[in-house]
């Protein structure tokens, strides 16, 4: 009798069904050096904490990231790392970081018909041309929108100076969709001031400063730079008297921008896409440094939502996940994220609606300010 009911319980045992498996790609450098590996790591972590969380299953589907084996973010090979990942099984993808990279798979997505989901990267027109690309964040018209709005309706600014770089697309789109704004709302541009580099900035400062006809209490510059570039023209202004409001995006959302200006830092504000002591993300901030012992950073919070993203599309696409299953459910995203709810635009694929995040940056450091929710809709 015993060795009966032990044939039949290895019977019953060697009838189990496999467990489904969804393969998710990490469009995530993983060769990569200095601040693209360090952008990609929180990413990452972002990701694998949301996958943890969830005990790496969604609905009856487990888990499994598969990432290319020598990729380091140069766009030109993204288009490979893409196809790799396609052979290794993955159904979806989350990544790229940056926003070379996004604008360079397009012709692979559309070729591999590979649903992608872009967490981090900011550019205008990454999901133009293609139907088989997601954006989580904002984009640079977004905060450029944002800014203005939060310059003329928070900080009461009547008059506004934009920088720009030559080449510099980041500074380019945010300027332009800040004068395009700010035109149809009353908030004077009175100079657009190009850079060729940071090495021109004090030659620029008279020019700036002239430009105003009001008090420079009710004025602002936006320096829509990265941190090292917006540090020299914070700390250039203020060594040469401007009291106005320096304002900037996402690029200034670096610790090292506290001590690259230094004091007097004057009142400076800017938009980003996530803050550790925002109410709506802290319960991720503190589950995140629980696990990594360091402070979230915008990054790895949109990797913590693009896996949010991803668990959603997989749960309600059909159980044969074709990549017509994918698309078909990724037209219907809305998710609760730590950056925002994410709706997309049926004619984008972008969330237009997503709200951004207001910080101030004085001499006391980085404080949160408040959500703003605006749609770029000019």
């Amino acid at each position: 009798m015993r060795k009966l009911l032990l044939a039949l319980a290895l019977t019953v045992l060697g009838c189990q069904p496999a467990e489904r498996v969804v393969k998710v790609g990490l469009l995530i450098p993983t060769n990569a050096s200095g601040d693209i590996a360090t952008y990609s790591k929180q990413v990452k972590d972002g990701i694998y904490l949301a996958a943890k969380q969830r005990n790496f299953r969604v609905n009856k589907h487990r888990v499994e990231f598969v990432l290319p084996e020598k990729y380091d973010g140069d766009p030109a090979d993204a288009p490979a790392a893409l196809e790799e990942l396609k052979k290794k099984g993955a159904k979806i993808v989350i990544g790229p970081i940056t926003s070379g990279e996004a604008l360079a798979i397009k012709d692979a997505v559309n070729r591999l018909k590979l649903p992608t989901i872009v967490p981090t990267a900011t550019a205008n027109g990454i999901t133009k041309g293609t139907d088989w690309i997601w954006r989580i964040c904002v984009t640079n018209k977004h905060m450029a929108v944002a800014s203005a709005y939060m310059g003329q309706s928070f900080l009461g600014v009547k008059e506004a100076v934009v920088l720009e770089k030559k080449g510099d697309t980041y500074s380019q789109e945010i300027g332009d969709y800040f004068q395009k704004w700010a035109d149809r709302h009353g908030l004077k541009v009175v100079n657009v001031v190009s850079l060729g580099n940071e090495g021109e900035i004090p030659a620029k400062v008279k020019d700036i400063l002239s430009s105003f006809t009001v008090p420079l209490e009710s004025t602002a510059v936006l320096a829509p730079f990265y941190y090292d570039v917006a540090a020299k023209v914070i700390r250039t202004l203020r060594d040469s008297g401007y009291t106005g409001y320096i304002l900037g995006a996402d690029g200034w959302d670096v610790p090292d921008l506290v001590k690259a200006v230094g004091k007097p830092a004057g009142e400076n504000y800017y938009v980003t896409h996530f803050n550790p002591y925002d109410p709506l993300s802290s319960e991720f901030a503190e589950a995140y440094k629980n696990e990594y012992n360091e402070e979230a950073s915008s990054f790895a919070a949109l990797g913590y939502d693009a896996f949010l993203v991803v668990a959603d599309i997989v749960s309600r696409a059909r159980a044969t996940l074709t990549p017509d299953d994918i698309k078909t459910a990724a037209a219907s995203i809305d998710v609760r994220g730590v950056t925002g709810n994410i709706e997309l635009s049926d004619e984008t694929r972008d969330p237009e609606t997503k709200s951004v995040v207001m910080m101030r940056f004085s001499d006391i450091g980085f404080q949160f300010v408040r959500r703003l929710a605006i749609s770029p809709t000019l």
